[in-house]
């Protein structure tokens, strides 16, 4: 498939259509984009080869609904976007969340810029991630339905890109307006999914946001938020696990990987 051809079969999976492409657009693409494609890392912790180029992206993501992680469902946005003229290059983020600490960039995001002002296109960052694009207005508090978020810069001249958490901003990941190349991921992409300490190797995330409803799975728990009230679901046994991962996230997996990833990354997160 040319990217034209999958910019076009993405659009009609996600039933949207180019009348507009403006902001209220991209609101569309990214809140259906979380809604429909889950943030998870299964191909990780299964040891599966996660190639990076469009045709195979759009094959798992779209095609199979295997979803993936930002380096996966970024790439395919950015692309998509790409092929529909918007001006767009692609950023590499530190992910600290609200700490001090310096990391390699193991996160990509998108910016776009649009009748002159910048936006941060983040359709990768699971269970803390906005639902529409972010504008770049220093300080400025943008609310998302049941979020806000804004982007201020911290003492270093750092971009933070922060979620209103626990009474006050949290910074999720800075990041700079370098330019930065695809070969420039390979790198983080690499980290994210090979080395034994990254936290994507070493957890199982799963997770799908819909408006004011977020299902969002970590280890041995099930966090399901539904108008800013988390339930939260101890998961004891494979059948449970196997279930939310056909049902709630509609994985078309066999019972063996779950059986798989229950031992291995949900009992044993117990003690």
């Amino acid at each position: 498939m040319t990217n034209s051809e999958i910019a076009q079969s993405y659009l009609a999976d996600l039933h949207i259509k180019e009348s507009s492409l403006d902001i209220g657009f991209l609101n569309e693409l990214q809140s259906k984009h979380i809604a429909q494609y889950s943030f998870n890392n299964l191909a990780v912790l299964l040891g599966q080869e996660l190639p990076l180029d469009v045709e195979s992206l759009f094959n798992k993501i779209v095609e199979r609904r295997r979803g993936g992680y930002c380096f996966e469902h970024n790439k395919l946005v950015f692309t998509v976007l790409s092929e529909l003229n918007f001006d767009v290059r692609l950023l590499l983020c530190k992910v600290i969340y609200n700490q001090n600490i310096e990391v390699a960039r193991t996160h990509r995001v998108t910016l776009l810029n649009l009748a002159g002002e910048d936006y941060i296109v983040d359709a990768g960052f699971g269970h803390l991630g906005a639902r529409f694009p972010v504008k770049i207005a220093l300080g400025l508090i943008q609310e998302q339905g049941d979020a806000q978020y804004r982007i201020i810069k911290n003492e270093k001249d750092d971009y933070c890109y922060q979620i209103f958490k626990d009474g006050d901003f949290f910074t999720l990941y800075t990041f700079d307006l370098h330019h930065y190349t695809e070969s420039d991921c390979l790198l983080g992409h690499f980290y994210s999914h090979k080395h034994p300490n990254a936290a994507f190797v070493n957890n199982l995330v799963v997770c799908r946001k819909f408006f004011n409803d977020i299902e969002s799975l970590r280890n041995n728990e099930f966090h399901h938020v539904k108008d800013g009230i988390t339930q939260t679901t101890k998961i004891i046994s494979i059948k449970q696990l196997h279930q939310l991962l056909t049902e709630v996230y509609q994985l078309d997996l066999d019972i063996a990987i779950s059986t798989f990833l229950f031992h291995k990354f949900v009992s044993a997160k117990v003690a």
